[in-house]
């Protein structure tokens, strides 16, 4: 046989041995080969994972598990510049689970756009 003839030949067999061997289809190749990475103890969608988070200490002065929100009397947080004022955070009903008004606290929130968000919370 010349060198011309063999070359279809040759990729003939290695195509026939390769898919004989059990190796993946085109369409397997676009199926995950791995399970999804396990999901972390944040909750879907609060995107808080990768914030800033900042601590403080305040008083609880309004609490609204319904509509997701804690109204606090907190100290000067002098890493943002902020004196110490009394303001609404948003917050799940599972972390207000617990306390009531009156309770001083101390909270870590993320400062989103005019939207705080609570990301933890606990009694002092």
């Amino acid at each position: 046989m010349t060198g011309s003839a063999m070359k279809p030949l040759s990729f003939s067999l290695l195509a026939a041995l390769w898919l004989s061997s059990g190796h993946a289809l085109a369409e397997d190749l676009l199926k995950p080969s791995t399970a999804a990475p396990a999901v972390d103890d944040v909750l879907p969608g609060d995107g808080l994972e990768a914030a800033t988070t900042h601590l403080a200490h305040g008083v609880i002065r309004e609490l609204d598990r319904h509509q997701g929100s804690v109204t606090i009397a907190h100290e000067a947080i002098p890493e943002l510049k902020w004196p110490a004022m009394v303001m609404p955070f948003k917050a799940s009903a599972a972390q207000l689970q617990g306390l009531g008004v009156g309770d001083a606290v101390e909270f870590r929130f993320t400062d989103g756009e005019m939207d705080p968000q609570i990301v933890s919370i606990r009694r002092r």
